[in-house]
Order: structure tokens, then C-alpha cells, then sequence
């Protein structure tokens, strides 16, 4: 996708600096080693959360409009305010993106009425860049539940690699106290069904970044343990 470079000026020079002091492999390692795993994002993520207190004011935070989530991204809508180029790829979709699909499955298993978040990356949700796309599944969380309250209180410290908070949505039912996304299970879509989802809403610029930290630290968090396993196991 010709999409404006993700690297601002100084970082592609940093970049490009680091690399011409790689000589071998192992260097390599050491420059990679606070990047690759890193977790300080969702470090700060819980850090900024506790500060916020109780878990009504981080709700009430969290639960501002557009906060969190926003109405979906048009490409017509950024043509015409000069945000994108018509030379980049027309979206349909995007990461962070809220969809209703009946495409998606799960172990074999096709998943129905239900609420879906899109986990690939903007890039490959072009159509014919990728045969298939993956999704996480949004439960809602609602009054009838009786560990509501504990379970609210879980999702806002950010504590939980199995949950994201995600607030209630316009459309969801009246006795709808929050949303979360479940990351224990990843559901693979064809791409251009995919295409044609019913999109609910879009992730905000800084419940992207939550998102994508959450999703980076799943796939790839390890611990020092790791590290010493794989550094001298012959």
C-alpha cells in the first residue's frame, strides 16, 4: 500500500545509522534485543491506567466519546480533506476496524452473530494482497452478568493478555456496561468476504496504539528465562 512512510525522517536516518554498524549476526541480536520484545508500551498503558485511580474514573476516561473508538475511517471522506493521496490503495477496511461478519471461523467452527475486531495489518487488507485476514472476537459484558463489576475492574488496570477493555458501542443493547477483546483464540476470514463486513466503528488514534501494543506483546513477550534458554542450549 502506498501509504505515507510509517518512519518519521529522524527515525529512518537512526535507522539507517544502526545498520551501517552491523558487521554480523550477533550484532545484530544486541541491536534488536530492546525492540523486538520489547513491552515497555503496555508497561505504560497500566501505569497510565492505575494512575487514573478507581475503576468508575478509568471507566469514565476510557468511556469518553471517541476516546477509544470512533465512527469508521471513509477513504472518500480522506480524499476529499487532503489526509491521503489518490495515488495510495482505496481501503476498505482497517486494522482496529469493528465488524460484523459471518465469515469468520475458529477451529474449523464458523463463528455467527457475533462482534469481530480486524487484527491484520492495514496493508495486507488490500484486496488481493492476502488469501486470508485474522479477527478477534468482542464479548460483551453486561448487566445480567453477575462478575461484572470484578471483570470490569480486570480489564481497566490493563492487567490481562486474555482481555482488552473496550467500551460500549452504539449499537450494542441498553444493558451493555463495556466490551471486551479477546485475544485467546484467533479467527481466520477469507479476505474478500472479509471486504464486504458491516463496519460498526474503528478504533481511535490512541485506542489503535493501545491495540496494536497489546497485540505486539502477545505475539511476542518473553521473559529473561527465554532469553538464556535459547543464548546457551547447544
Amino acid at each position: 500500500m502506498k501509504w505515507r512512510s510509517y518512519l518519521t525522517r529522524s527515525s529512518a536516518l537512526w535507522v539507517k545509522h544502526m545498520s551501517e554498524q552491523l558487521d554480523n549476526l550477533a550484532e545484530l541480536e544486541l541491536a534488536l534485543k530492546d525492540l523486538s520484545h520489547d513491552d515497555r508500551a503496555v508497561q505504560l498503558i497500566r501505569s497510565f491506567a492505575e494512575n487514573l485511580g478507581k475503576t468508575k474514573y478509568r471507566q469514565q476516561v476510557f468511556n469518553t466519546a471517541g476516546a477509544m473508538v470512533r465512527s469508521p475511517l471513509e477513504y472518500d471522506a480522506a480524499l476529499a480533506q487532503g489526509v491521503i493521496n489518490d495515488n495510495e490503495d482505496r481501503f476498505q477496511l482497517l486494522q482496529g476496524d469493528i465488524i460484523v461478519t459471518e465469515s469468520g471461523y475458529l477451529l474449523g467452527e464458523r463463528l455467527n452473530s457475533m462482534k469481530f475486531i480486524v487484527a491484520s495489518a492495514t496493508c495486507d487488507l488490500v484486496p488481493e494482497r492476502r488469501q486470508y485476514a485474522a479477527l478477534l472476537r468482542i464479548q460483551s459484558i453486561t448487566t445480567d452478568d453477575p462478575q461484572a463489576a470484578n471483570l470490569l475492574g480486570q480489564l481497566l488496570k490493563f492487567q490481562s493478555m486474555q482481555r482488552l477493555y473496550l467500551p460500549p458501542l452504539p449499537q450494542d443493547s441498553p444493558n451493555t456496561l463495556a466490551n471486551a477483546i479477546l485475544f485467546d483464540g484467533i479467527v481466520q476470514v477469507e479476505l474478500d468476504k472479509l471486504l464486504l463486513a458491516t463496519r460498526l466503528g474503528s478504533m481511535s488514534l490512541v485506542g489503535w496504539r493501545i491495540f496494536g501494543a497489546m497485540i505486539r506483546s502477545l505475539l511476542a513477550r518473553t521473559g529473561e528465562g527465554e532469553i538464556h534458554l535459547r543464548n546457551n542450549i547447544h
